[in-house]
């Protein structure tokens, strides 16, 4: 099954998905890999059309009086 676009372009959902499906499968392998870094996260988030914002955020230590 192919989908022509408004600008005429044949699409093909079935492989587009796939393909998608593929680049997702890719990014969550790479968020649970600790060697990857923060470009490479990135760009595999943009190849799946998610906007990745990330924040850092100091830890302090808590302190317990005994």
């Amino acid at each position: 099954m192919t989908i022509s676009s408004a600008a005429g372009a044949r699409l093909n959902p079935k492989n587009d998905l796939s393909q998608l499906g593929d680049r997702l499968i890719r990014f969550g392998q790479a968020l649970q890999n600790p060697e990857t870094t923060m470009g490479q996260l990135s760009s595999l988030a943009n190849a799946c059309g998610i906007a990745l914002k990330l924040r850092t955020v100091a830890e302090s230590e808590v302190s317990q009086h005994d």
